[in-house]
């Protein structure tokens, strides 16, 4: 019942009369009947086949084993291996059976049937190892070629063409012996190209046509490709092909290439070859072609019927849709997007834009999900689109405090990289706004921004915006409406998880009444309950419903406890919303040093802030004292004094400066004639509120050279200052000294001509303008 070796290495098995034996463990299933050399023969025979004549032979033809067994008797001179060979019988099928080598064997079931039919069970003799140690280098590469060209479809093509090809690309080819050489090439892989961009030589073969072919050859190829793109987009190898096809695609024959793979974006996002192809198709498409690719997700109808024109968002098409089918159209894009997730193939760019609109129209459960089936590495390669940014802070702002700590470590070494994004920097935005733990913002991203440097973080068109962030939160004149959109406002976070737990309250509340008033009710009842709840419920579209939040109202009560300020959970009641209010964040953030770092940065770079057109803005914030002059409470009115000294000593020595910039060669000019440097002391004068502002500027920097201030463009610095609310003595001191500069000593006549008059003095002027500018024939037309 167990295999037996013979004298040559041959096998000699019988079928198991019990198949659930072969499920049995190794030691007891042929513990001392040569187990491991049966097993590692069956390895042997299946992994490295012998490329002689002999393998090619049908098993059981007469012949077979001939050859073998007289080179055996030859050796052992007439006695072969001890045992009397007895004589060969012929089965019904007239083929000779290796179990017959021995005298007295049994035939095997398969000889018995008389066929050539090869039991499932038998192990295919194992053919002898090729020693390429014995060979020389020539020898070697033949008989590895001809093991590889008995498991390898096309190879001798393959090496063929690959000759032809080392020749083609040469540089000193003449382009009469290339064209040839393409032409050949070409002529060798018509109706073979989707196989032969499987193979890695083969694949460079026909790009290099591609590229050194006439447009007939790309044409012929690219007809090849089409019908298999979906397939060759998933291929190591023919993803090349691919790639190289869409490149040298003109932009109007895209969406035709496009159309080669309709049906299949959804597969192609979740492979990790095919999501990049699938970025190579979106990033050039038309808008109406990445329309429809993205719709692709929302549906199989999108995939057949395509939306209509005027639909271009999830949002647009759920409101088209009947409310009983908008459910089933979000659990579509739930299953198509978590695989996606899970496996990290975040890096396209129409990933970034579904998961985008999925989570603009989910509730704070369906944001929370999402954050959860992605890594924090994931997020880093998805900020730098802003459909990706937006997506990422959605996130960001429903999860728990453990994922927003492993993006803060995720960050690690790549703060100023970020920093520097057009879009990326709205995510450091983000974390700002909902991580409760200052120390951990400290330590990871603040310090990685002091030790880049302050000054080159303030100068910065993009980087500036964390610290004015920091300073003045969202304000329209720092982050424009493009990057607003990318950062979601606490205050309505905060009130849309208010509002997803109050429904949920709501829901758990009334099931418990209906309960009560039905009595017992069945398990399918609950189900069908359950289901309607979470039809009805506007916010919670995707989010699994815990059964925590099914518990009596009362249960809460904890929450609005201020004791404890720590981030909620994810899946907790509060969706992972910061309990910390921000100006509280905002101030604990200054204290832990990054207050000192910026009032040092900007006494010392007062002049180089004032003069750039981006530095300033965060020169003028910090003076200002942040917004509710939360940096001012935390630095001091002392230090933030120093800084006003600072700032009218570098003036004043700007006025005799005779330094010379380092770009163009030319003098400096002076601070109070300077285009962004007046404009920002103007506003400084105007709108900062801090009482010691106006004092110490007045008499720092422009009391002494107010005849020079008058006379040039910082003339409408002054009249800001006259406007300035200051106290009395500064008051009268300014007004005194003015009026004995300006004609008739009217200082307030004098400053109104530096600021625009009042759009309610203007609107009458217009509209008798206007009037009078009418001629009879228009108004009888308008008539």
């Amino acid at each position: 019942r167990h295999r037996r070796w013979t004298s040559d290495g041959g096998v000699v098995s019988k079928r198991r009369k019990h198949a659930h034996t072969r499920h049995m463990a190794r030691d007891l299933k042929s513990s001392g009947n040569a187990a491991k050399a049966r097993r590692q023969a069956r390895r042997s025979a299946k992994f490295n086949p012998k490329p002689a004549a002999a393998a090619l032979i049908n098993v059981g033809d007469k012949g077979q084993y001939d050859d073998e067994y007289a080179a055996n008797e030859g050796e052992n001179g007439g006695k072969g291996s001890g045992k009397k060979l007895g004589k060969r019988k012929k089965t019904a099928g007239g083929a000779d059976r290796a179990d017959a080598k021995f005298s007295g064997a049994k035939k095997t079931k398969a000889g018995a049937n008389g066929g050539d039919k090869k039991n499932k069970h038998d192990v295919e003799k194992p053919r002898e190892k090729v020693d390429f140690s014995q060979l020389n280098r020539k020898e070697a590469k033949a008989k590895s070629d001809e093991l590889k060209a008995l498991r390898k479809p096309n190879f001798a093509l393959v090496q063929e063409l690959a000759v032809m090809w080392e020749r083609m690309r040469g540089k000193k080819v003449s382009k009469n012996d290339r064209r040839e050489l393409c032409d050949a090439i070409y002529a060798k892989c018509v109706g073979k190209v989707p196989e032969l961009a499987n193979n890695h030589k083969g694949s460079r073969v026909v790009q290099a046509v591609m590229k050194y072919g006439t447009p007939e050859q790309c044409d012929g190829i690219m007809s090849e490709v089409k019908p298999q793109m979906s397939l060759l987009s998933k291929s190591l190898y023919g993803n090349f092909l691919v790639r190289k096809l869409i490149d040298g695609t003109n932009k109007n024959d895209l969406p035709a290439l496009i159309e080669c793979v309709k049906g299949q974006i959804s597969r192609l996002a979740r492979h990790p070859i095919g999501s990049q192809i699938l970025e190579a198709l979106y990033h050039p498409a038309a808008a109406k072609e990445k329309r429809g690719m993205v719709f692709e997700f929302y549906g199989p109808e999108y995939v057949h019927f395509r939306a209509s024109d005027d639909v271009k968002t999830l949002r647009e098409a759920l409101l088209l849709k009947p409310v009983a089918q908008r459910q089933g159209m979000l659990q579509h894009i739930n299953m198509s997007m978590i695989p996606v997730l899970e496996k990290g193939l975040v890096s396209s760019s129409i990933i970034h834009r579904v998961l985008a609109e999925y989570l603009d129209v989910g509730g704070p459960s369906s944001k929370a999900e999402a954050a959860g089936s992605i890594a924090a590495a994931g997020l880093l390669r998805m900020m730098h689109t802003k459909d990706g940014a937006t997506a990422v802070n959605l996130m960001l702002s429903y999860a728990g405090a453990k994922q927003r700590k492993g993006v803060i470590k995720a960050l690690k070494g790549q703060v100023w990289r970020v920093a520097q994004d057009d879009f990326a920097h709205c995510v450091i935005t983000t974390l700002f706004d909902c991580v409760d733990d200052t120390q951990l913002l400290s330590k990871g991203i603040i310090s990685e921004l002091k030790q880049e440097g302050l000054e080159e973080v303030i100068m910065h068109k993009n980087a500036r915006r964390i610290i004015l962030h920091l300073l003045n939160p969202r304000c329209t004149r720092y982050f424009p409406p493009h990057l607003l959109e990318c950062v979601p406002d606490p205050a309505k976070v905060k009130q849309d998880a208010e509002d997803a737990v109050e429904a949920l309250k709501r829901g758990g509340r009334a099931e418990k009444e209906a309960k009560k008033a039905s009595g017992k009710v069945s398990d399918s009842d609950d189900e069908d309950n359950d289901a309607d709840e979470g039809d009805d419920d506007d916010d919670d579209d995707m989010g699994v419903v815990d059964d925590e939040f099914n518990g009596d109202a009362n249960d809460d009560d904890d929450d609005d406890d201020d004791d404890d300020l720590e981030e909620a959970p994810a899946d907790g009641p509060d969706f992972g919303v910061a309990k910390k209010p921000a100006n509280i964040r905002r101030s604990e953030l200054f204290k832990q040093g990054l207050g000192k770092s910026l009032i040092a940065t900007c006494s010392v770079n007062a002049a180089s802030m004032l003069r750039s057109n981006l530095a300033s803005d965060v020169i003028f914030e910090v003076a200002a004292g942040g917004n509710d002059a939360v940096f001012a409470e935390a630095v001091g009115d002392e230090t933030m004094v120093e800084l006003y000294e600072a700032i009218a000593e570098a003036v004043l020595k700007s006025m005799s400066s005779e330094k010379v910039d380092e770009e163009s060669g030319e003098p400096l000019e002076p601070l109070h004639t300077n285009f962004f440097s007046s404009r920002t002391l103007r506003r400084m004068a105007l709108e900062i509120k801090h009482p010691s502002f106006v004092p110490t500027f007045w008499n720092g920097a422009v009391k002494d050279n107010l005849k020079t201030w008058v006379d040039g463009h910082g003339a409408k610095v002054v009249a800001a200052f006259v406007r300035a609310d200051t106290d009395a003595k500064t008051r009268k001191s300014i007004n005194g000294a003015v009026g004995k500069l300006v004609d008739g000593n009217d200082v307030e006549a004098w400053s109104e001509k530096f600021f625009r008059a009042a759009p309610e003095s203007k609107a009458p002027a217009k509209a008798k303008t206007s009037t009078k500018a009418k001629t009879p024939a228009k108004s009888k037309t308008k008539k």
